[in-house]
């Protein structure tokens, strides 16, 4: 699943954790939820076709120029853990399609600097219920799983460097490099390149437990952390294109959102599973289990009135 490129860097906050901090942020009572000061919301379908980046999030001031309903939904209730990005996509069933096919575009202002971890959990989810009349609830269901352990043969990688990588602070996210510059080598980052169906991907600064929550988002299925390692690791991977996937380059739902379409499969496999790749590459094994697994459940949705 994709958003836009602002969204995606700001996904996910425990609502538990949140909203003490807001109202603290706020000055409002304790369990009064914070609330936009002023938020306009308009239908923007066309969108996905533009790659301008949007600005990022700013204290006080949030802007999104192009995401699905359901996209809103996943950032505003996934939760930020521990204050960073939560790559572990929530399932989310029920309502009708035109969640994940009109696009809309969101200018909100909070009254002061609201952190941002506030106005993507608490704040969204407030204007959700206000503005598209959401009604939602939570539910537990006993579903496959993949535990995730170390192999036989030990881990095959090395613990990152200490300061290698550059932590992220969502409620000060940095300045767009200069034209020329690269990024900043932020711990969690990841990077994809597809060489003629053949994925290399680099993750760097990444814990197990981080790991465990972003192969859960791109299978599709939870995969749990049964290591028992702590501390961040730099991994490279490398394995087939797989089009069951939703994302390490697969060819999953959500995958041309935002226009264009993927590279065709070769018709061969041209390298390992990324199951193998992960055991032999990586040392971690994964197996087949069973857990329970928290879905967010639609209860009721509309389309927001025009602003």
């Amino acid at each position: 699943m994709k958003s836009s490129s602002a969204l995606r860097s700001y996904t996910a906050v425990a609502t538990a954790i949140l909203l003490p901090l807001a109202a603290r942020s706020q000055g409002q009572a304790a369990g009064e939820r914070p609330q936009f000061e002023v938020a306009s919301i308009k239908l923007n379908n066309g969108c996905q076709n533009n790659r301008n980046p949007e600005p990022p999030p700013r204290p006080g001031r949030l802007q999104i120029g192009c995401v699905t309903l359901q996209n809103l939904i996943q950032v505003a209730f996934a939760g930020i853990v521990n204050g960073k990005p939560n790559t572990r996509q929530l399932k989310i069933t029920g309502g009708p399609g035109w969640l994940q096919s009109d696009f809309y575009s969101i200018a909100a202002k909070a009254d002061g600097p609201a952190p941002v971890v506030v106005m993507i959990g608490p704040m969204m989810q407030a204007l959700l219920e206000e503005r598209f009349k959401l009604k939602v609830h939570r539910e537990t269901r006993e579903e496959p799983v993949y535990s995730m352990t170390v192999g036989k043969n030990g881990l095959k990688i090395q613990p990152a460097v200490e300061g290698s990588c550059t932590p992220i602070d969502l409620n000060h996210p940095p300045e767009p490099p200069a034209p020329g510059q690269p990024m900043p080598n932020f711990c969690g980052r990841q990077s994809t390149r597809i060489d003629k169906g053949l994925v290399k991907a680099e993750l760097h600064g990444i814990t197990m437990k981080e790991l465990s929550d972003r192969l859960s988002s791109q299978f599709g299925r939870l995969v749990v952390d049964k290591t028992g390692v702590a501390g961040m690791f730099n991994i490279n991977l490398e394995f087939a294109q797989d089009p069951t996937m939703r994302g390490f380059g697969g060819r999953g739902p959500g995958d041309a959102s935002r226009g264009g379409e993927p590279s065709p499969l070769p018709a061969d496999p041209v390298g390992p599973t990324i199951f193998t790749a992960l055991e032999e590459q990586v040392g971690l094994k994964m197996a087949s289990d069973k857990a329970p697994v928290e879905y967010l459940v639609i209860d009721h949705v509309e389309r927001p009135s025009p602003n």
